[in-house]
């Protein structure tokens, strides 16, 4: 039985997004195309019809996921009370529920580690995402009427992951360091939200 275009094209859509989810959670080798169909709810077989490689669906995944969350940062920025968005964006982000959670919520976060062992559309996928993540974020950082600094955007950014990544690494071992970094990186920022 022929499926429609538009069928289809919500079968390649929670293909990705399962994707995403699993690749997140558990890292690229670590989920195979049966598992990830699997979890889309399609057949294995199905699979390539819809992408030539699992290196191709891993691309697409990314650029998704960097998608979705320039597209937070960019909501923030466009938000009419951009302060009190940008307050709850940056506590939300260096929150215990974000550490705590089985899977990073942030693309950049999840995906970023693994980029140097990755081929060149995915790396290049997430920088694309990267890019327009950062441009969002520094029109959500930028004080009313004055122009975006991306350069405070990058540093914040950088701080905000790496102290995500240390408060992750943490939490079990010392979870009093864990809390500490995050409060700390929270408090260093010197954002105006």
């Amino acid at each position: 039985m022929r499926i429609s275009r538009e069928q289809a094209e919500r079968n390649r859509r929670k293909v990705v997004e399962a994707a995403d989810r699993l690749f997140r959670e558990k890292g690229f080798d670590q989920v195979a195309v049966a598992d990830l169909m699997r979890a889309a709810g399609l057949t294995h077989g199905g699979f390539y019809n819809h992408f030539e490689s699992k290196t191709a669906l891993e691309t697409e995944a990314v650029a998704h996921a960097c998608a979705r969350s320039a597209a937070r940062a960019r909501a923030v920025a466009e938000t009419p009370d951009r302060r009190a968005a940008l307050t709850q964006f940056l506590d939300g982000y260096l929150s215990p529920a974000m550490r705590d959670a089985p899977a990073p919520r942030c693309a950049l976060l999840a995906y970023g580690a693994d980029m140097p062992r990755h081929d060149a559309a995915t790396r290049q996928a997430f920088a694309d995402g990267l890019d327009a993540y950062l441009d969002n974020f520094a029109a959500a950082l930028a004080a009313p009427d004055a122009a975006p600094d991306r350069a405070q955007a990058i540093s914040a950014f950088a701080s905000m992951v790496g102290s995500l990544v240390l408060a992750r690494a943490t939490k079990d071992a010392n979870p009093d360091l864990s809390d500490e970094i995050l409060k700390a990186a929270r408090a260093g920022l010197n954002v105006e939200a």
